[in-house]
């Protein structure tokens, strides 16, 4: 996702009280590919389904960061 999405999808999930993040990233992941990764309270479920929406993906890694990216 370009850099301005990844500031768009951090409203949406704001919005619709899908995370509460207390650390934010916007990093890139590819040339001209950004990824959202963020830190905090979020429910899975709900978060998943709401990005399968716009053919996102989502990692999660042991320190609890989550990013979520256009898959390859």
């Amino acid at each position: 996702m370009h850099r301005y999405e990844a500031v768009v999808l951090l409203k949406e999930l704001g919005a619709e009280n899908l995370i509460q993040p207390t650390l934010v990233l916007i990093e890139q992941r590819r040339p001209d590919n950004y990824q959202l990764c963020m830190k905090g309270n979020y429910d899975r479920f709900r978060l998943e389904n709401f990005i399968k929406k716009f053919d996102l993906a989502f990692e999660e890694d042991t320190l609890g960061l989550l990013c979520i990216f256009t898959p390859e």
